[in-house]
């Protein structure tokens, strides 16, 4: 009997394709493709199938928009696909051949596949074998299925035969954006160079030509829906393309629709598969900065430790801004007197809103070093009281801004204090100093508290 030889080949994996799609990429991980169609009908009902189509598609989607043109009856959506790990445990007891990366090959019959093993008694052994080391397995009298991507079927209504044009939209996983700031900070630390950027990320299987690229700042509400089982490729992992290595893009444009932000590449580009591409924001922009050496302690805490540095900027057209700063990782780098740029610390940037303020945590100073110490403690049965001592050192060149702040919980009223200071909440208060250059300012302060 003649037998049928079935390979399964573990590295490799067939792309599907796309072109001239619109993506509007959402800060969730997925994103809406609006992807232009065309077919043949004829004078009646016409069954067409498209392929197209990511992994990751969300199963109750897609719809086919063809306007006044011919009437869709039906869709149907297959995700059962071929899944090599599945096949190869519905034949488990079964004769296979097995032929690793040194191109050896081993027959018998199998035993087990579990996680990254394949078990196989041959003879008077058995044998296991890593899955990464595979490259070939042949199982006789086998015809498996060849769908390897999700299938869409329509079939379809036209009063007449002819071509036809549509857009096919559905919404997908897979797909992803985040914004990424860098600070060059000048060498007078007054000002930097605000560079944003966006990297947007094709975590699906499908390669997308002469794309146009949208992306959406702000949180839509998603309804929680349980997806149809995914099979487990085995892929051969693939470099993200970093920004170095892509070519220079234009910015993109931003506009205003309902409560959101929405940025538009200017024009269309190849957006492969499990790749990575970074492209301007915004133009760079020469913005004025302030530096604040903050030292934030709470009630009886005794603390000898440098200054944290908060850097901030204002977000205004006087600043040269006056934009959506959408959140993200930002770099701090600091430029030297004689041009070289050293990191000097990175933090999240919140949302900012034309208007407000940015606040980013750079880390902490070397030469600003505060001293908290708990002078005297009396509690009685009925209240309680603390003189607290703030010493601090600037060991700088320059005038600094400090800021401390005091948490202290309860009922409580201050005596004593040595410098003003701002409550600024039932639990908090402030204050806020200009300290001369190398030079100790020495802050000091009593609470009381008193209970029934």
């Amino acid at each position: 009997m003649k037998k049928i030889i079935f390979i399964v080949c573990l590295t490799t994996l067939v792309l599907a394709q796309s072109k001239n799609a619109t993506i509007t990429l959402y800060r969730d991980g997925y994103g809406l493709v609006k992807q232009p169609i065309s077919f043949n009908l004829v004078k009646g009902r016409t069954t067409v199938l498209f392929t197209s189509l990511p992994e990751k598609l969300e199963s109750d989607s897609p719809f086919l928009s063809l306007g006044a043109k011919a009437d869709v009856l039906y869709q149907r959506y297959n995700y059962d696909l071929f899944n090599t790990r599945e096949f190869l445990k519905a034949h488990l007891g079964e004769e296979i051949e097995v032929t690793l990366t040194s191109g050896k090959s081993y027959d018998g019959r199998l035993l087990d596949i579990d996680g990254n093993i394949i078990t196989i008694s041959r003879k008077r052994e058995v044998k296991l074998f890593n899955y990464d080391q595979v490259v070939e397995l042949k199982i006789p009298g086998v015809s498996p299925k060849e769908n390897l991507t999700p299938q869409l079927t329509w079939e379809i209504k036209s009063e007449r035969a002819g071509r036809v044009s549509g857009d096919l939209i559905y919404l997908s996983r897979g797909f992803d954006w985040r914004t990424g700031y860098r600070l060059i900070i000048s060498p007078d630390e007054n000002s930097g160079t605000l560079i944003t950027e966006a990297v947007v990320d094709n975590n699906t299987n499908l390669d997308f030509e002469n794309v146009r690229l949208q992306l959406v700042e702000g949180q839509l509400k998603r309804v929680h829906r349980r997806q149809p089982p995914r099979p487990v490729r085995m892929v051969a992992p693939q470099a993200k393309l970093m920004a170095e290595d892509v070519e220079p893009t234009p910015s993109f444009i931003q506009e205003e629709v309902a409560d959101y932000k929405i940025y538009t590449l200017s024009e269309p580009l190849r957006f492969p598969s499990r790749e990575s591409i970074t492209a301007s924001l915004y133009s760079d922009k020469e913005i004025k900065i302030s530096r604040l050496y903050k030292f934030e302690n709470k009630e009886r805490s005794t603390r000898d430790e440098p200054l944290t540095v908060q850097i901030s900027f204002v977000n205004n057209d006087g600043n040269n801004l006056g934009l959506p700063l959408p959140g993200g990782t930002i770099q701090m780098y600091y430029t030297r007197s004689d041009g070289a740029v050293e990191f000097t610390g990175e933090d999240y940037l919140k949302q900012v809103p034309k208007g407000e303020e940015a606040k980013i945590i750079a880390g902490k100073a070397f030469d600003v070093i505060g001293k908290r110490t708990v002078v005297n403690y009396d509690r009685k049965r009925k209240s309680e009281e603390a003189t607290i001592k703030l010493e601090l050192k600037n060991k700088r060149k320059d005038e600094i801004s400090v800021q401390l702040v005091e948490h202290i919980y309860g009922d409580w009223v201050i005596k004593k204090p040595t410098h003003d200071y701002i409550k600024k909440d039932a639990q908090t208060i402030q204050f806020d100093l200009k300290i001369a250059p190398e030079s100790v300012e020495v802050v000091s302060y009593t609470y009381r508290k008193e209970w029934k």
